[in-house]
């Protein structure tokens, strides 16, 4: 084997151990998500449902926006070989404090606006400690995975969760605290984390406030600022359906919006293990030399995964939300089909954004988001009061599709690689199809025909996976397994 072909071998296995690793922490802590879900849906109205989705949509706007989002430079540049990790990290600390100081200002001002009451009633404060919480362990965590220490991260993962799991039964079910207990769990959790991370990792090594690097202050910010409208935007177009839900429709019927969301997050998430593998892989691969075969092999794989996965949860997510979604919130799984099929594109959309962190393009990520942005808010209102929460879940179909499809074009100026054009467009057609077919109201056919449908996105894309096995498992393995050509 030549040297070139061992190093080509090697970063494709870097990025399967780091994917692995993650799965075991994601995995790990989103089934025990899955399991908060119907404690939710059972402890809590439909009402308060709807509050706590929206008090958490506002504190994931507020992030990006007091933090600078300065978390994505401190992946983006701790993960470079060129800088220092040490001045990195001050300068991501300087700037999170920073904002979250002048948040801690404002609040008061605004928290008793009739405007900020509509929305979250009387939890500022706890929205604020929230943000404060959040924005910490976010920008730690990514200095944890800066640092490579992706096993450190994804015991964090489980940590978190499971504490969280702990309080929301503490809170929900023996105290019975509802949107307060539900909120304390979140908060706690994270300030947990943050302590953990500070001491596992021994974070206080990088904080150097004597030799505080202006030029890479500069660098990140040049780099981050752009990042923050983008973020805005992509909140925009996912959390615009809450807004205008509860704006149009009440608080009640976002609560049956958030819960649609639930089952497609699981697409989401699975990604997610495979994404933030990914961006490490593409940061520390920039300069291989075999970035386009790298970049369109690892695309090839990741549309094989999404296939597969969402069509598995298409054909199972009538019985699933019936099993696993309270009473009050069945009505979900009229629009959690659409939203699955558009968490594909959400996929696809994060993978290019990579290729833009890469080559530090962050304003194309910023006008890219402003499309979808608007492409969001002018179904939302134009829809909302016409045809209900249908309109939140087309909405939001419409705008990541157009997202994808222009960045699947754009990126390709600043790296090349095969987009596979004919298996998308294939397996896209039959996705949709499986998504049509579970609105078929007679339970035979429409279960005949979702079986059908699966089975040929199965046969269409499996080989890939099988691909992927023979290039990251070792030879004595893959030489005992036939079936992997």
């Amino acid at each position: 084997m030549s040297e070139e072909t061992q190093k080509s071998k090697s970063s494709y296995k870097k990025l399967f151990s780091n994917t692995i690793i993650f799965a075991i922490g994601q995995f790990s802590s989103k089934i025990l998500v899955l399991l908060l879900v119907p404690i939710y849906t059972y402890a809590m109205t439909d009402a308060e449902f709807g509050i706590t989705d929206v008090i958490v949509q506002m504190a994931n706007w507020l992030v990006p926006i007091v933090s600078l989002s300065v978390a994505e430079s401190i992946t983006r540049y701790g993960l470079d070989k060129d800088y220092d990790k040490a001045s990195v990290f001050t300068i991501g600390n300087i700037a999170n404090i920073g904002g979250l100081i002048v948040l801690g200002i404002i609040v008061p001002f605004v928290s008793g606006t009739s405007f900020v009451h509509k929305f979250i009633d009387n939890y500022s404060l706890l929205l604020y400690i929230y943000v404060v919480t959040s924005s910490l362990k976010l920008l730690y965590s990514y200095f944890v995975r800066a640092l490579e220490m992706v096993k450190l991260y994804s015991f964090c993962s489980i940590f978190t969760t499971l504490s969280t799991l702990i309080l929301t039964i503490l809170f929900l079910i023996v105290l019975k605290v509802g949107v307060t207990g539900y909120l304390l769990a979140i908060i706690i959790s994270d300030l947990a984390s943050i302590i953990f991370l500070i001491y596992a990792a021994k974070l206080w090594r990088f904080i150097n406030f004597k030799r505080l690097d202006k030029q890479l202050a500069k660098q990140m910010l040049k780099y981050c600022l752009p990042l923050i409208p983008a973020q805005l935007l992509w909140l925009i177009t996912n959390s615009s359906d809450s807004f205008l839900t509860t704006y149009f429709l009440g608080k009640g019927r976002n609560g049956i919006l958030s819960a649609s969301y639930k089952i497609p997050n699981i697409v989401s998430t699975i990604y997610m293990i495979f994404g933030m593998a990914w961006n490490m892989s593409a940061i520390t691969e920039k300069d291989s030399g075999e970035q386009e075969r790298f970049y369109s092999n690892v695309f090839d794989s990741n549309q094989s995964i999404l296939y597969i996965v969402s069509a598995f949860i298409l054909l199972l997510v009538t019985p699933v939300t019936n099993i696993w979604i309270g009473p009050a919130f069945r009505e979900s799984i009229n629009y959690a089909p659409i939203l699955i099929f558009a968490t594909i594109f959400t996929c696809y959309v994060t993978f290019f954004g990579t290729i833009y962190s890469v080559a530090q393009k962050s304003v194309r990520s910023l006008v890219t988001s402003l499309i979808a942005g608007i492409i969001n808010v002018v179904i939302n209102i134009t829809l909302l009061p016409v045809i209900g929460l249908y309109a939140a879940a087309i909405s939001t179909l419409a705008a990541y599709l157009a997202v994808f499809i222009i960045r699947a074009v754009d990126t390709q100026k600043y790296q090349r690689f095969d987009l596979g054009v004919k298996k998308l467009v294939t397996n896209c057609i039959l996705i949709t199809l499986m998504m049509l077919a579970n609105y078929i109201e007679h339970i035979y056919i429409k279960y005949i025909s979702l079986i059908i449908l699966f089975m040929i996105v199965f046969l269409l894309n499996y080989k890939c996976l099988f691909k992927v096995a023979k290039t990251v498992l070792p030879e004595k393995v893959t030489r005992f397994l036939p079936f992997i050509k």
